[in-house]
């Protein structure tokens, strides 16, 4: 069961846009636990180590798939994925240098290239991000974890 966070989220729902997409982020991505998440895919989730230290994450590792992706490539765990699933391809990270929080569009997705994630959806996201209680040592940590960073930011806030 996805926590309170991941449930402000369950308005996500990405599966027209995503259903004819080539790339698949959950045959190439993986997604970092929240700290309250990691009890629900510990059976599966694997550790991200960082600088400031380690998070749980689930989804694709060493060239292979999410386990929750089916032979047709959808998410069997769609209503109960985790809040980074429901989140990508917007991104929060910690900007280290501000200390403010930092939400981008991730440029790796398609949808997002082709301009096909409404302003609208977006600032719907970012008013959800905004009411938030993240972790700050977590949202660090996640900021820190090995991603290729192709970004554009939309939003700063404190």
């Amino acid at each position: 069961m996805p926590n309170s966070l991941a449930k402000n989220l369950s308005f996500v729902d990405f599966g027209n846009i995503c259903s004819g997409c080539k790339v698949n982020c959950c045959k190439k991505f993986y997604a970092v636990l929240l700290p309250e998440e990691e009890e629900a895919f510990k059976d599966v989730a694997f550790t991200i180590e960082t600088p400031v230290g380690c998070v749980k994450a689930i989804g694709a590792r060493d060239g292979k798939p999410c386990p929750f992706l089916d032979e047709n490539g959808f998410c069997k765990i769609y209503p109960e994925r985790a809040f980074d699933c429901r989140l990508w391809p917007i991104l929060l990270y910690y900007d280290f240098s501000t200390g403010e929080k930092v939400v981008y569009l991730d440029l790796e997705c398609p949808a997002v290239e082709k301009g096909l994630i409404s302003r609208e959806f977006i600032e719907k996201v970012i008013e959800v991000l905004k009411n938030a209680k993240i972790n700050e040592e977590w949202l660090k940590k996640y900021t820190l974890a090995p991603w290729p960073n192709r970004l554009k930011e939309v939003y700063r806030f404190t």
